[in-house]
């Protein structure tokens, strides 16, 4: 049987694509599929690989509102082929292969890709993934400015026709 790989060439950030989200806990039921949000699209050493993010219809706990995408416009929701309002959860996110086997391709269309968020959903995406790539920026800032103010030891071999003469110990 072949399958239909078009899908996987032209998946975008804002797609909601069929996926089986693993679940945050061990558990004995097997992830069951769901709505969930393209983050971000990647190329890396020849395969393209996905920022998911969870979807759930439950409503989402003050503190994480901050990184939340909710659909709930009746268009919105149509156009991301939602059955009912949904928040993404972008707390909840990880990054996967499109030829992981927990994309669910739907066997008519030959696809996993479900909709695509619009209007304010979308908007609000985008600020999402600004807020987390930002923080990931500051993240980085910080540990190498904590790499260039804290010295490090470093051994240094003085060597003669292959034979060592000295070593010494510097902190750069």
């Amino acid at each position: 049987m072949t399958t239909n790989t078009t899908w996987k060439k032209t998946l975008k950030r804002g797609d909601v694509v069929a996926f089986r989200f693993p679940h945050e806990r061990e558990g004995e039921n097997d992830p069951k599929v769901r709505p969930t949000l393209v983050l971000d699209v990647k190329d890396r050493f020849g395969e393209l690989f996905a920022w998911l993010v969870y979807g759930t219809t439950k409503g989402m706990p003050k503190k994480l509102r901050g990184y939340a995408i909710k659909v709930e416009l009746d268009d919105e929701v149509e156009a991301a082929s939602l059955k009912e309002p949904t928040w993404f959860n972008s707390t909840r996110r990880l990054l996967v292969s499109l030829n992981h086997s927990g994309f669910d391709v739907n066997p008519v269309s030959g696809t996993a890709v479900l909709g695509q968020l619009t209007g304010w959903s979308a908007d609000r995406m985008n600020d999402v993934r600004a807020r987390i790539h930002a923080e990931r920026d500051i993240r980085r800032a910080k540990l190498h400015r904590r790499r260039r103010t804290q010295p490090r030891e470093v051994t240094v071999e003085r060597r003669r026709n292959g034979k060592l003469r000295a070593t010494e110990l510097r902190h750069v």
